[in-house]
């Protein structure tokens, strides 16, 4: 696993050498700065990128997808009636003012320059990378113009149909790993793959194969040719290939923290949902220790309980120091490394082709493997937390004895695959949502309300950009949580 933290020396650089984001949200803010460095240092961008393309706060992968995804509860938390604005919007809100816009900029200071062709490539990955959560998130969104009001002045740009925004994003894929030359230059300060070029092509490559998946029932023509694609080129072959940031500790208010921790660091009231807690524990999960303890620190498995999912606040069953949280010294620290795309998610993903039988010479037989090597992935690479937290082969070997791959019923075997992907994701929300849209599984509690299919557009286009806004509703559906983007109709 590749865990890369910038040198002190770097971190000191970056805030003095980055195209600067604007705090206001919305396109609005996506504006030059009078503050902000016109021609920022090509050599410490990258890293910038690398970081910040996981949201800067917890506000929306958290507070609201997380407790969705029934892995985090907060009480009095109440998504029956989730609507427009606040928390919901913060995705949106961030990422095109802030990592997106500097990730356009810089494809746009590397491109046509042949020794800077790696590093242009490597832009062209991190913007669909960028891009496909935003429009997982909330349908149709500007893709084909966006970020553009930086270098262009484009303060309206035009709401794209997801359809469209697919098919460039393969496209986009295809043909920036195509390119990617490890003969050339290669690119400076990356702290998540050092410049391999060879991993970068897996990784491009591995979200190729995301996103074929993910329009399955949408388009399965597509989904095969790109799937197939995906796989005779090269995909992430081992935790090595992994990409995954790490951050730096105690800095929630800098670009070196992973904020996501949060809630579970300064509100008491925040904790893990019964669902994820009860499903590690009662099957003998060996990475519950990992996963959850007490706020007292206590790991002990038969200890652990969840908080369950929209509790209102005066229902709270037991004293809130009796329900687990995340541990301070795994997922629950500022340091926190976060796993974007892994080899496990990979295997897990060609179990379920495989089923399926869409990928040439990956055949139903092969499900049991694959989906067995997802596993035994996604427990090794919690090593990322230090050598206490190495699941032992003889426990990966056991667990998996317990819980064989069922090869009778697809149904169950595809509740088994996204049941560890929904584990596997676990603080990654935003993929987490969007593969349980698309899959169904796991089987999720929605007693107390019913599962968003997507998130409402910010309160801030509708007034800003108002005319593009009534355009993709009308392509899309109502503005609201009920209406499912394309992949998900």
């Amino acid at each position: 696993m590749k865990q890369h933290i910038l040198s002190k020396l770097l971190l000191i650089a970056l805030p003095a050498v980055l195209t600067l984001a604007s705090c206001s949200k919305g396109f609005q803010g996506i504006n030059t700065s009078p503050d902000a460095v016109s021609t920022p240092t090509l050599a410490y961008v990258l890293p910038d990128l690398e970081l910040t393309i996981l949201d800067y706060t917890y506000y929306c992968n958290v507070t609201v997808v997380g407790q969705i995804m029934n892995q985090l509860s907060s009480y009095g938390a109440n998504f029956s009636t989730l609507t427009i604005g606040s928390n919901p919007e913060y995705h949106f809100t961030y990422q095109y003012p802030g990592p997106l816009k500097n990730i356009v900029d810089f494809i746009n200071q590397t491109k046509g320059q042949p020794k800077l062709a790696n590093s242009y490539n490597i832009g062209r990955i991190l913007r669909v990378y960028a891009l496909h959560s935003i429009t997982d998130l909330y349908g149709d969104v500007p893709y084909f113009n966006a970020g553009e009001g930086y270098l262009e002045g484009n303060l309206q740009p035009a709401y794209d149909p997801q359809s469209k925004i697919y098919a460039d994003m393969f496209n986009e894929l295809q043909d920036a790993a195509a390119k990617l030359d490890a003969t050339q230059p290669l690119p400076a300060n990356d702290i998540v793959y050092k410049g391999n070029i060879t991993s970068w092509k897996r990784f491009a490559y591995s979200l190729m194969l995301r996103l074929a998946l993910r329009i399955r029932k949408a388009d399965p023509t597509n989904s095969a040719k790109w799937a197939n694609l995906a796989y005779t080129s090269g995909l992430m072959q081992s935790n090595a290939d992994n990409f995954v940031v790490s951050y730096k500790p105690n800095t929630y208010y800098a670009v070196i923290s992973n904020g996501q921790c949060t809630p579970m660091v300064y509100y008491t009231t925040w904790k893990l949902a019964e669902p994820f807690v009860a499903y590690l524990r009662d099957n003998h999960d060996p990475r519950i220790y990992i996963y959850s303890a007490l706020p007292n620190g206590d790991t002990v498995a038969a200890h652990q309980l969840g908080l369950p999912p929209n509790t209102p606040s005066n229902q709270v069953p037991l004293p809130l120091t009796s329900y687990s949280v995340s541990p301070a010294s795994t997922f629950g620290q500022y340091s926190a490394p976060f796993v974007h795309l892994s080899y496990a998610q990979v295997q897990l993903m060609l179990s379920e082709f495989a089923l399926k039988g869409v990928i040439t010479g990956v055949s139903m037989a092969d499900a049991v493997t694959l989906y067995n090597n997802g596993v035994t992935a996604a427990m090794n690479e919690l090593s990322i937390y230090g050598g206490s937290y190495k699941i032992t082969n003889n426990d990966i070997s056991n667990y998996l004895q317990a819980h064989p791959f069922n090869t009778i019923n697809t149904d169950s075997a595809l509740n088994q695959i996204n049941t560890q992907y929904w584990v596997e994701t676990h603080y990654n929300f935003y993929e987490q949502f969007a593969n349980w849209r698309r899959s169904g599984y796991p089987l999720l509690d929605q007693s107390r309300y019913t599962i968003p299919r997507r998130l409402q557009y910010p309160v801030q286009e509708l007034n800003i950009n108002n005319a593009n806004v009534q355009a993709a509703i009308k392509d899309q559906g109502p503005d609201v949580t009920t209406t499912r983007v394309w992949w998900d109709k």
